[in-house]
């Protein structure tokens, strides 16, 4: 088990750690995490045991877990597995140890554990805490909801009595896997558009892009996994919810090994949310185009500074949703002209126009939207996930 001890240091030294390792670990399953900010975002636990269900986007016979307690008090983990779908439970160990202590706002990685995985394999992830704690570290996952016992450890059962589901995952922030060549890894980066935390993970359609681009690569035989570091409601430059996209980028995508390329679809909320009154009284940032344009610049050169491309998507429309605005739109299409024709980006694509409106390219195709104007649908997320070029990843 390594630990380290501030947030803002974790990239740093989960990078720093597993340099010092022959092994070459790749990156299966990513969530980025967030500070819930009400109670109702938080999952209450009291001596009994969590599961959540993901899905890998690679191979291996090895795998181990990144628990993420950046916002948190400290907290006891009682026992630990991880199990195939309808498997065996195969138990996780801390320093060799069935139990660990996950101090305050740091990030844990577990031992190793043998299980042989294919890609897309479901995987159950079981952590019983003993405690009586309300966890706060979160991600959303309302399409695929955490479970919670009844009282007791059920880290080994193939079921237990649930006692309550919550729409919001707790500290679980990456799966990592370990066998064969490691693998190139390509980042889907951005908000609600690109983690659709509503949709169901068996969902046919696939429901996000990104789980789209994943299985058209390995189709067409290539090697990369794609993994999605999103968060609903983010923004480039402020915070809405979580880190922002220029706060997060060190310990989403910087710190993950073997990352090539970053898929960059973010931004509406910042033109959206622009001198918006907040729920909680508060105003908003008022942002330019030109500041936003310098959000991505700061991204691009981070990821150039370490060999990685960014590849960018241009921001779709979105007239008819909540915080429309002239203005905002006025700024949506500055900065997409920016990216098409700046050449600051490692490549381009003119995401909009797929999903766009043939009679008003300034709304959503009615067909391929949740009905709010802003978020596609699982078919809208299926387009766009198909049209990304796969001549980019090479």
């Amino acid at each position: 088990m390594r630990w380290i001890g501030k947030a803002a240091l974790v990239a740093a030294a989960l990078l720093l750690a597993g340099a010092t390792s022959p092994e070459k670990w790749t990156p299966a399953w990513t969530a980025s995490m967030w500070k819930a900010g009400t109670e109702r975002q938080e999952v209450p636990v009291a001596n009994a045991t969590l599961r959540f269900s993901i899905r890998v986007g690679a191979d291996g016979d090895r795998i181990r877990l990144r628990l993420s307690n950046e916002y948190g008090q400290a907290l006891q983990i009682g026992a630990a597995s991880v199990r195939v779908a309808g498997g065996k439970a195969v138990a996780v160990t801390f320093g060799r140890k069935e139990a660990a202590e996950i101090p305050a706002r740091t990030v844990i990685t577990t031992d190793p554990a043998r299980l042989k995985l294919r890609q897309f394999d479901v995987v159950e992830v079981s952590l019983y805490l003993p405690g009586s704690i309300r966890l706060n570290t979160v991600h959303g996952a309302g399409g695929d909801k955490t479970l919670l016992s009844v009282p007791g450890n059920y880290t080994a059962a193939t079921s237990f009595g649930v006692a309550a589901r919550y729409d919001h995952r707790p500290l679980l922030a990456g799966v990592e896997v370990l066998g064969g060549k490691p693998r190139p890894v390509i980042v889907a980066f951005g908000d609600s558009i690109t983690d659709n935390t509503g949709c169901a993970m068996d969902a046919v359609p696939l429901c996000r892009w990104g789980d789209v681009l994943a299985r058209r690569l390995a189709a067409a035989g290539r090697p990369h996994v794609v993994v999605t570091q999103a968060i609903s409601g983010n923004r480039v430059l402020s915070q809405g919810t979580g880190p922002s996209a220029v706060e997060r980028f060190d310990r989403d995508v910087l710190s993950l090994p073997g990352v090539t390329h970053v898929v960059l679809l973010e931004g509406i909320n910042d033109i959206g949310g622009s001198g918006r009154v907040r729920g909680d009284g508060s105003v908003a940032p008022t942002i330019t185009a030109e500041q936003l344009i310098e959000g991505y610049r700061q991204l691009i050169a981070r990821a150039r500074a370490r060999g990685i491309k960014v590849m960018g998507l241009t921001i779709l429309p979105y007239q008819g949703a909540g915080y429309y605005s002239e203005a905002g739109e006025a700024m949506r299409v500055r900065v997409n002209e920016w990216m098409r024709t700046s050449g600051e980006f490692d490549a381009v694509f003119d995401l909009e126009k797929v999903v766009a409106d043939p009679a008003n390219p300034q709304r959503l195709d009615p067909s391929l939207h949740r009905g709010d104007f802003l978020h596609p649908d699982a078919r809208g997320e299926t387009k766009m996930g198909e049209a990304i070029p796969l001549e980019w990843f090479r």
